[in-house]
């Protein structure tokens, strides 16, 4: 119980190390005899080899794995599989991308250590044409989407605890939804469900220090865990497959980017990447061939494609934008209850990453001194927590549009696009040096294109399918 919980508590401190908006990585390059010094004393007492896979395992494992099926419900069983494992590869190069140009930016600034917005800001810097005013813009353009990335996965963690615990009560209740005794006895809507949230939401974000989220989360993985289990048995032993012939080996061209935007929301853990590595003990066994990144990847997506395609086979066309919303027996009711308790605990740990990146930015204005600090960052977690709440009440019941709509607009652009961009602007400088950079580099364009495609396609048709739903058609 003690190591799970040591456990808890040191991913807490990677999430928040993964903002470090106040050590901007010029200051620490400037610095570099301090921050080496700190640093190794950081390793002595880092992370394992084995805590920084489960890590890694856990910073990509959330609702994103739930919808799996529904995501291959638009690709065909085939493609939908095949797909996945390319876009796993795809997405572990640019994570290993990520941390080869933390590396080499580091040895050449002697950094202790960068995250994600000092690695773009360091490469920019370091451009020919760049200003510091420039580098700056790139820093807060990556913890802008680092913001828009959390907050949005907040909205889909309402919505996905609103629509379970939904389900649960009316499983409990004995009523189906459509019948007339339902209505009468049990008008509740899913908004109602959302009202109610705000208030366990905002007792849990009013938590100021993180450590004392620890136990919390211990219990969550556990709760996640069994969840996963039941579901995988469910699927895997308890249900009797159905033919597999009936489904398509691929779908209509219209339906893929819904496909690629799902599947793109589940790679939802490369900003946690970095800060893992710099709190491990031995950071050398983090991007090796057989380390902990491509230990843990590999893991990540077999679990992905083992629930999305066993999903699909089992639900076919019928998969909802979470596995748990197909499971109508008791089996689903306490997947569902699980799972909302892991989300609602993940909620205030996501919740945690955009605060501390806009609570400093907010923290010096008037009106903050002019009420107290303290107030005033409640008030912050309070009007934040609303907000979430306010859009995923205003995306309804449509959570596979919601994680579309998200995994299009801000997983493309940090999991795709920065990291192959970042590349070419890092080893830009030294391209006459590098032998084969201009092979990299037609790599790098081929990576950015495939995201630049996912984003456009897989926002434009999120967006018009909620209007689409909103209207009726």
């Amino acid at each position: 119980m003690s190591k799970n919980k040591t456990e808890a508590i040191s991913l807490l401190r990677i999430l928040d190390d993964r903002i470090s908006n106040n050590n901007p990585s010029l200051d620490n390059a400037n610095s570099s005899n301090s921050n080496q010094t700190s640093s190794s004393l950081e390793r002595q007492n880092g992370i394992s080899n084995f805590g920084a896979v489960m890590h890694v395992i856990k910073g990509n494992i959330g609702p994103g794995i739930l919808a799996m099926p529904a995501a291959f419900s638009h690709a065909g069983i085939l493609f939908g599989t095949v797909m996945l494992a390319v876009l796993g590869v795809i997405c572990v190069h640019c994570m290993h991308l990520l941390v080869k140009c933390s590396h080499y930016l580091c040895r050449k600034t002697k950094a202790s250590h960068l995250d994600y917005s000092g690695v773009t800001e360091v490469a920019i810097n370091f451009l020919q044409a760049a200003t510091p005013r420039k580098a700056k813009a790139g820093r807060v353009m990556v913890n802008i989407y680092l913001v828009l990335a959390q907050l949005g996965i907040c909205c889909v963690y309402v919505l996905f605890i609103a629509r379970n615990i939904k389900l649960v009560v009316e499983k409990c209740i004995g009523n189906e939804p459509d019948s007339i005794n339902y209505r009468i006895n049990y008008p509740m809507s899913l908004q109602h469900y959302e009202l109610v949230l705000v208030t366990l939401l905002v007792a849990i974000v009013f938590i100021r220090d993180v450590k004392y989220l620890a136990p919390f989360s211990m219990l969550a993985n556990i709760a996640a865990l069994v969840a996963l289990g039941i579901i995988l048995y469910y699927i895997l032993i308890h249900q009797k497959f159905q033919s597999v012939s009936r489904l398509p080996l691929i779908k209509d061209w219209s339906e893929l980017p819904l496909y690629f935007s799902t599947a793109l929301y589940a790679f939802e853990g490369i900003g946690v990447i970095l800060p893992i590595e710099n709190k491990m003990k031995e950071p050398q066994a983090f991007p090796s061939l057989f380390g902990v990144l491509n230990l843990g990847m590999t893991i990540v997506c077999v679990l992905f494609i083992t629930v999305g395609f066993y999903g699909y086979i089992e639900f076919g066309d019928e998969a909802m934008a979470s596995v748990t919303l197909n499971l109508k027996s008791w089996y689903g009711v306490a997947v569902q209850i699980l799972f909302s308790l892991c989300i609602y605990v993940s909620y205030a740990v996501q919740f945690y990453v955009p605060l501390t990146i806009i609570g400093p930015a907010i923290a010096e204005s008037k009106l903050a001194q002019f009420i107290g600090p303290t107030l005033f960052d409640y008030i912050t977690r309070l009007l934040l927590v609303l907000l979430t709440v306010g859009v995923a009440a205003a995306v309804d019941e449509y959570l596979d549009l919601l994680i579309a709509l998200i995994g299009s607009v801000t997983s493309t652009v940090l999991a795709i696009i920065l990291p192959a961009l970042l590349e070419i602007a890092t080893f830009w400088p030294d391209r006459k040096e590098r032998k084969y950079f201009w092979i990299m580099f037609t790599k790098d364009i081929v990576i950015m294109l495939f995201g630049v495609l996912c984003f456009l396609s897989g926002t434009a048709v999120a967006v018009m399918q909620l209007v689409q739903r909103f209207r009726g058609e």
